[in-house]
């Protein structure tokens, strides 16, 4: 049976400073997120906190409901579910849209696939018709020395983009943790730069909020399987240029 974590005893393990970093992930730790209506942790956090205390997966306690939640919440739980997605580590979630919504499926279909998909009180989409259930690498990012690369494999654009103008590297670095259009938009320089990462599917706007899509490819697997789009690592070799 699984052991359930959360976010609280995770960081007092992770501050345990005589615990050194681990490299298996136990079959019996699920981090649990947002149990009792707690804050989901930033996403700056999880990904400094997860790479040195292993979990086996991570789970969303509540049903990620877009229909309802402010955009701000919204643009936290992707970036959340990416950046688990980006370093390895499974993750369980539900989703709920309105019929207007229905569109975001397509556009976050890079991500792991969510337990349950409703739309309109009505399952809408079974989790294998995600494409991430099929095909790991959709869409993701890689860093080099002063530029980002972006390998887009989805049917609808199938495209590399190499971004290496310094406001549209920064819009879209501001935009991993999820944060205000306004401030992306704050000059015409940057207006310019937040319109084209969206006109590339690779910055999604939603309402006054938004975040940044692809995944960081930070390691590529070597025989590995796919546990919803995302690593079970059977080795992993580390990207050049990172």
């Amino acid at each position: 049976m699984s052991v359930l974590m959360d976010i609280a005893e995770l960081r007092e393990r992770a501050s345990d400073t005589e615990r050194p970093p681990t490299g298996d992930r136990p079959a019996s730790a699920t981090l649990t997120l947002g149990s009792d209506g707690a804050a989901l942790p930033a996403v700056t956090e999880l990904a400094a906190l997860l790479p040195r205390m292993s979990v086996a997966g991570v789970r969303l306690a509540q049903s990620a409901d877009f229909a309802a939640l402010p955009a701000a919440s919204i643009v936290r739980i992707i970036a959340l579910i990416r950046e688990c997605a980006s370093i390895g580590v499974p993750v369980s979630w539900s989703l709920v849209l309105d019929p207007g919504q229905r569109d975001l499926i397509r556009r976050l279909d890079h991500l792991p696939a969510p337990d349950r998909t409703v739309v309109a009180g009505k399952e809408a989409v079974a989790a294998s018709a995600w494409r991430s259930s099929e095909d790991f690498g959709l869409l993701y990012f890689r860093k080099g020395p002063n530029f980002l690369s972006v390998v887009d494999n989805r049917p609808e654009s199938c495209r590399r983009i190499v971004l290496d103008d310094p406001a549209t590297m920064d819009v879209f670095r501001q935009g991993l943790a999820g944060c205000p259009w306004a401030g992306l938009s704050r000059d015409p320089q940057y207006a310019a730069a937040a319109a084209d990462l969206v006109e590339k599917g690779l910055l999604l706007r939603i309402g006054d909020h938004c975040v940044t899509l692809p995944l960081h490819m930070r390691t590529w697997p070597l025989g590995a399987a796919l546990l919803g789009g995302t690593l079970a690592s059977a080795g992993k070799k580390p990207e050049e240029g990172l």
